[in-house]
């Protein structure tokens, strides 16, 4: 085989189909490169292709391109299946993280392929298909309704983050849905570094400053679906559903160098000294309660505190 018949045969679409298939996809197409940064999907515009990733990092974006990714892309995968299935537009867009080689493959091409296929297959694959788009939905619908339920007895006033009352009575239900689902739930708990001695310093109005430095941080950097909220104090709290520990922590140092970097002034723009966070992730395990799972994770903050600050610890 080419070093490109190669990478086909190792994407996951096309894991153990015949070579004269894959000599097949290369007569009708060409690998190309994608630069960082390039959007390869978008909702705004139709799609007619099935990509596979030969090589580098893709991430998945929600709303806008600019957002936090909901999740990256390793090399192997495949993208724009649903909508060429469902002959609609991509629900999210799909960039670059890093110089990219992607193998496209034409609706045309996917149709004759999918045709010559076992009746039961095509049937199973539009199955597939309506049940992701369905629970797609549901979860969107779930997210709003959360919101729309959320009055401001659930919100701190200060930092406009959900507070403790809320998080007492969803904790217990995402965690269940987590389990019923047999899904991964990580958790962050957060720690301002040497708070008191800011406080100290700059006295209350400077504190409340930062901590609402700190929540418009974490506002702009958790994805879509993740709940973070005021914990208490200095303390802030993220639910990240259906997260594994690779993404978890990766969301965790985003936070942290998000918050390294944070500008914090007063209202008028004096400025004031940065913070730094210490972090602890925790994930659900079959028998994790609420109080377990915080626990846990107090555990790794604390880690965290005593290991130097300013890093996460899992």
């Amino acid at each position: 085989m080419s070093s490109i018949t190669d990478a086909l045969a190792q994407t996951d679409l096309l894991r153990d189909v015949p070579e004269a298939m894959l000599h097949l996809l290369m007569q009708h197409a060409e690998p190309f490169e994608l630069a960082v940064g390039e959007i390869l999907l978008a909702p705004e515009r139709p799609n007619e292709h099935v990509y596979l990733l030969l090589d580098g990092t893709l991430t998945v974006h929600f709303g806008t391109p600019d957002s936090p990714p909901i999740r990256e892309l390793p090399k192997g995968v495949s993208v724009g299946e649903i909508s060429i299935i469902d002959d609609t537009h991509p629900s999210a867009y799909v960039i670059a993280k890093e110089v990219c080689q992607v193998f496209p493959i034409h609706r045309s091409m996917i149709e004759h392929l999918v045709a010559d296929a076992n009746p039961f297959a095509r049937n199973l694959l539009r199955m597939l298909t309506h049940w992701l788009k369905a629970n797609t939905q549901r979860i969107v619908k779930d997210r709003l309704q959360i919101w729309e339920l959320t009055d401001q007895a659930n919100v701190d006033g200060l930092t406009g983050l959900y507070n403790r009352r809320w998080l007492d009575n969803a904790l217990p239900r995402l965690l269940a849905q987590a389990h019923k689902g047999e899904q991964p739930l990580c958790l962050l708990l957060i720690d301002v570094d040497h708070f008191k001695k800011y406080n100290d310093s700059q006295g209350h109005p400077g504190g409340d400053q930062a901590l609402i430095a700190m929540g418009d941080v974490l506002k702009t950097t958790v994805r879509p679906y993740d709940f973070p909220t005021r914990y208490g104090g200095e303390e802030f709290l993220i639910l990240l559903p259906n997260t594994p520990l690779d993404e978890g922590i990766g969301v965790a140092e985003r936070i942290r160098q998000a918050t390294e970097k944070k500008t914090i002034a007063y209202p008028d723009g004096t400025p004031l000294p940065g913070i730094t966070i210490s972090i602890g992730l925790a994930i659900n395990v079959p028998d994790a309660t609420a109080a377990t799972l915080t626990a846990a994770a107090d555990a790794q903050l604390y880690r965290a505190k005593h290991e130097g600050r300013n890093c996460v610890r899992h």
